[in-house]
């Protein structure tokens, strides 16, 4: 009896395919340069910490337990620090966001996990990986433009007071720039929009209209300033509960701006470019604003 020339047949085992969400991560154009190693780094510790901890090769197969033992895990023997643990959270919840647009899972495993407040603050900057994980969660949808679309503006350091004023003259896309309008507390300026937010509120743009004097994102005809300002503000904090971000004390729609605030000091290392960014009328409320005490510490991570 002649033995087969072909392998015998094994049983398909589904893996974690994190190149393939890596490379959705890259190609969305939600992480920045500086984000993307860090991500693609925790990406594939996690999928070796499933395999050599869990034996588990599915995305489908991580619970909250296996995820939540990731998040706290330690090389030293103790707990990593919060900044770390919520760094580690915020990749795997946009890790498992991208696989669902994917269809490679179909549940969230950090959906439950609670961790301390990353500060004291009422009102903290966010991080680059929230800040990617809050991009991916404003696109729910392909013909949704509303949600990203606020949110671009909120990278531009627009605040809920002057979200619902802007109107689709103010857009410059060719400049890369967005006028805002200001409010009691913060100055007109022209703010330099994101290369993700251009391509949103192009995407906005696109749809929304001739009219030169239609509000971008408040979907109101006039109403009073309470709703112009209501409306918007409840359009970021959809994007962080949908983020997983909302139940945090010190995740406001504010922090948006904050975020903003906290790229120009790291660009110029200057406080008073912050101030001018984020119109805001004295140096001390720039600081307070980005979580920056001028006085000998450093800036908020």
């Amino acid at each position: 009896m002649t033995k087969p020339t072909h392998a015998p047949a094994c049983v398909y085992r589904p893996t974690i395919d994190a190149d393939a969400i890596i490379e959705a991560l890259t190609t969305s154009g939600a992480l920045s340069d500086q984000t993307l190693p860090r991500v693609t780094e925790i990406v594939a510790r996690f999928r070796s910490f499933c395999t050599r901890a869990y034996s588990i090769e599915s995305l489908r197969d991580v619970s909250g337990h296996t995820a939540e033992a990731f998040v706290r895990a330690s090389s030293t023997g103790a707990e990593p620090s919060i900044a770390t643990m919520h760094l580690r959270r915020s990749i795997l919840r946009l890790l498992f966001r991208t696989a669902r647009d994917l269809g490679l899972a179909d549940h969230d495993p950090t959906i439950d996990l609670v961790l301390p407040a990353r500060s004291s603050l009422r009102a903290r900057p966010l991080c680059d990986d929230e800040v990617a994980l809050c991009r991916a969660a404003s696109l729910h949808s392909l013909s949704a433009t509303r949600l990203p679309g606020g949110w671009a503006l909120a990278e531009a350091s627009a605040r809920s007071s002057e979200l619902g004023r802007v109107r689709t003259r103010d857009v410059d896309l060719d400049g890369g720039r967005v006028w805002l309008h200001g409010s009691s507390k913060v100055e007109p300026r022209w703010a330099p929009l994101t290369e993700w937010g251009i391509a949103q509120l192009e995407r906005r743009l696109d749809g929304h209209g001739g009219d030169p004097d239609r509000p971008l994102v408040y979907a109101g005809n006039r109403g009073p300033d309470y709703h112009r300002q209501a409306a918007p503000c409840a359009a970021l904090g959809e994007v962080l509960r949908r983020a997983g971000l909302a139940a945090e004390s010190d995740g406001r729609p504010v922090s948006v701006a904050a975020w903003a605030g906290c790229r120009v000091l790291a660009e110029t290392g200057r406080i008073d470019a912050v101030a001018r960014r984020l119109g805001v009328r004295s140096l001390d409320l720039a600081a307070a604003l980005i979580g920056w005490d001028w006085t000998g510490s450093e800036p908020s991570e």
